[in-house]
């Protein structure tokens, strides 16, 4: 079937922001906004926000992690800072150990990224109160407000936050770009954990209209008294929040998974619209999620909070799919957003207080996982894999896309997230150039497959129509972006069946690589302009006399095409397939711009590699030879046996490293509780063990010496904990595993009971534990050894 689309005849307009917004660092570089897109250095720059809480993860790792975010893309820390995390007892603030807020922006400064802070004092982030200690209630003004007595307190906070992060403003030539004042005022509040909840008592978020706007006002003029001058101040857009005009840029979101919506009469979540495209700068196009009470296209739209997971919830229990973080991307990005945010990005477990739980009571008490691309011990997930490919190509092509106008075809507002049927697709364009994006997922339905599907591009007078020499099968859950008019080092790439994700550059060759979707040949029509030669390595070649060359890589292959012109440098394009371009990592080591493959999970520190391998006794990783790019790995260790081996553009190593002995003993006590033991020393051999519990229940329970110091909600997925951090709580190698039963049937409350209500339950009920294992995570370091003709 074939499918229509015209582009804009004429570039969008765009033009300096309304935003009383902005500022520049010492070394003169400056940042802005346009109606539509920030600038940074007078450039569009795309950025790439991802959400880490720093005082829900050890201060020993924080590097480490922070490396790993930088690796998948991130180029925007944002995170909230906990009032109760801080000043549990009142007048007793610590910014210790895992509250070293100042260490955790010079940690992320170091590593390259810049900062957003979120400072409240109201978060939420599933915490007790929303972040706002319990000694703050029962007071004689209210929370969220304008009054005065809460005013001292917000004023006090925000003074010891400005003395952790003096000298880090952007101003100052530190990373903090943005401050995001209150959290969803009007739009949402937190449980009151402080009450015994009866019916769910939620905090109060203030009175609307004008004192709305007053007390974003108050908050921002303390902020600003404090020594928290940044060139961004945000605010939560959503819901009725009030919105300071032309000073706080409005962030958004949106989530697959709504737990929030899930009760016991209606325990079923009903699709939502966040893959549905909608053109977010358009005054005319209707969108339920977002209709602000300013012009749409005065600000750019910008998110905070698309979900890279969610939490589970005890009414609430999914396993959140991989490609619905990336294909939320896609369809924000179609539609015009040139600002994502990730929430979270990175999972982490939460403190216990001197109070008491600091979890609020919907999640598990400890643990705050989120499902998210990052794990709460650090795993990368396959959400993690699916978008480091769209991270790197918004680094590297996100200034091209920035300026371009979002066309939806005709029909495309009537589409629900409930159909099925219809392809949902959209363009950015400037109407010659631009972007073809296809979504075929949607949460909580099952999509069907689109066969036979080709497209038609109107630029004008001219139609770009493609594939040319086949058809695509868009399958359930794809989610990609295909380029048209693509600029290849001055070629012109007609159209592409593949997405474009990074390049390396030479004198001697540029090369630009491409993934593939599952399920969809690689076809590529080359202007032949200049070309001189063109050959494919896994592929075919064909002429057409229309002074054109297709090449043709089939699906779930790879292929290298070389493009050759007079005088000029050689021209690659290395494609991937989904498999390959999943496990691809961009960073830079040793000075150069590198591209690596590999299935283990990998960081860069300086002139190092770090590989922090799960369980593996052997592994291998691929680099990419770019000409004069090439290096030479070794490891530190003299435990580990590494070779290599050259083919085509690639060097591979092979690793093998010494086994692990693993002493875990489970002995179990009855289905639902068992007892693991373990040598403690094995936690001086690696970096962490990770415990793997398969089991069925209603709640998981982790307890040793008697204490609590781990938890998880079952969802069917394997219940996985770090025991690295937990070492001081479990130092005798003893672990008590315990599970609620799982229920399913029905319950009935006996009226005539002469004191206490009794109930009766009647149904299947399991409580089982039905595997555990474990598996040690290494840390292999390798250094560049660099050789002139390697």
């Amino acid at each position: 079937m074939e499918y229509m689309i015209n582009a804009p005849i004429t570039p969008k307009s765009i033009y300096p922001s309304s935003l009383r917004l902005g500022g520049t660092n010492p070394e003169g570089v400056g940042i802005g906004f346009t109606n539509y897109y920030m600038e940074l250095g007078d450039k569009p720059f795309f950025a790439i926000c991802g959400e880490f809480h720093y005082s829900r993860y050890p201060e020993s790792d924080w590097g480490t992690e922070i490396a790993k975010m930088k690796i998948s893309g991130i180029n925007v820390m944002a995170f909230y800072i906990f009032w109760n995390h801080h000043e549990e007892t009142e007048g007793s603030f610590n910014w210790q150990g895992n509250r070293d807020l100042r260490k955790f922006i010079k940690l992320c400064e170091r590593h390259g990224l810049y900062v957003i802070l979120r400072v409240g004092p109201f978060c939420h982030g599933e915490v007790r109160n929303g972040g706002l200690p319990d000694w703050l209630f029962g007071r004689t003004f209210d929370v969220r407000s304008n009054d005065e007595g809460y005013m001292h307190y917000v004023r006090r906070l925000f003074d010891e936050i400005g003395k952790q992060a003096e000298g880090m403003m952007y101003k100052d030539g530190g990373p903090v770009i943005g401050i995001q004042l209150e959290n969803e005022l009007y739009a949402a509040s937190a449980l009151w954990e402080l009450t015994a909840k009866q019916g769910d008592e939620y905090l109060s978020g203030g009175r609307g209209g004008s004192e709305g706007r007053e007390h974003m006002r108050l908050l921002k003029q303390v902020a600003v008294e404090a020594g928290l001058v940044a060139p961004i101040y945000t605010s939560t857009g959503w819901g009725a929040a009030p919105l300071l005009e032309d000073e706080v840029l409005p962030l958004y979101g949106g989530y697959a998974y709504t737990p929030w919506s899930i009760s016991a009469d209606n325990p079923h979540q009903k699709p939502t619209g966040e893959y549905v495209f909608v053109s977010y700068h358009d005054e005319e196009s209707v969108s339920r999620e977002f209709q602000p009470k300013y012009p749409k296209s005065k600000y750019p739209f910008a998110c905070c909070e698309m979900g890279g997971g969610m939490q589970t919830w005890y009414l609430s229990r999914f396993q959140v799919e991989p490609v619905s973080v990336v294909a939320m991307s896609l369809v924000k990005i179609a539609g015009g957003c040139n600002f994502v945010g990730y929430y979270m990005f990175h999972g982490g477990t939460n403190p216990i207080g001197k109070t008491g739980y600091l979890n609020e009571s919907t999640t598990p008490r400890i643990t705050y996982d989120f499902q998210a691309p990052i794990g709460e011990f650090g795993q990368i997930r396959p959400s993690n894999d699916l978008l480091r490919p769209l991270h790197y190509f918004l680094h590297r092509f996100g200034d091209r896309l920035a300026p371009l106008a979002t066309v939806l075809p005709d029909g495309a507002e009537s589409i629900t997230p409930d159909n099925t049927d219809v392809l949902r697709y959209a363009i950015r364009s400037d109407g010659n150039s631009g972007y073809l994006f296809i979504n075929n997922y949607q949460d909580h339905v099952n999509m069907r497959t689109h066969e036979n599907v080709r497209f038609t591009v109107g630029l004008g007078e001219h139609k770009l129509s493609f594939p040319r020499n086949s058809s695509l099968d868009i399958r359930r859950n794809t989610a990609m972006m295909l380029p048209f008019n693509f600029d290849l080092d001055g070629l012109n790439l007609q159209y592409a069946t593949a997405q474009p994700v990074t390049f390396l550059e030479s004198d001697l060759a540029v090369t630009f690589f491409f993934g593939l979707a599952e399920g969809i040949d690689g076809e590529f029509t080359f202007d032949t302009g200049d070309l001189d030669h063109i050959c494919v390595e896994g592929g075919k070649v064909e002429r057409e006399p229309s002074g054109t060359s297709t090449v043709v890589v089939e699906r779930d292959s790879s292929g290298l095409i070389r493009i050759t012109r007079e005088g000029k440098r050689e021209i690659r394009l290395y494609v991937m397939s989904a498999k390959e371009a999943a496990a691809l990592w961009e960073t830079e080591v040793a000075g150069k711009r590198r591209v690596f493959f590999s299935e283990v999970p990998l960081i860069a520190n300086g002139s190092t590699l770090e590989f922090l391998v799960t369980g593996e006794k052997q592994f291998a990783f691929r680099e990419f030879i770019q000409d004069d790019s090439a290096a030479l790995w070794k490891s530190i260790s003299n435990s580990d046996k590494l070779n290599s081996e050259e083919e085509g553009q690639f060097r591979t190593y092979t690793i093998q490293m010494p086994v692990v002995h693993d002493s875990l003993v489970v002995e179990r006590l009855h289905d639902h509780k068992v007892v693991v033991r373990f040598d403690g020393s094995m936690l001086q051999d690696v970096d962490d063990i990770l415990l793997s519990i398969e089991y069925t229940g209603n709640v998981g329970y982790a307890f040793s010496g008697g204490q609590l110091f781990h938890d998880h909600f079952h969802n069917g997925a394997p219940w996985e904990i770090g025991l690295s951090r937990f070492r001081d709580q479990i130092r005798d190698g003893e672990i008590v595993l315990e599970t609620t039963p799982l229920r399913k049937g029905t319950t009935t409350i006996d009226a005539d009971a002469a004191m206490a209500v009794e109930k009766h339950f009647t149904g299947e009920k399991q409580a089982v534990f039905h595997r555990i294992t474990s598996k040690p995570i290494r840390r292999i370091t390798l250094h560049t050894v660099e050789s002139a003709n390697v």
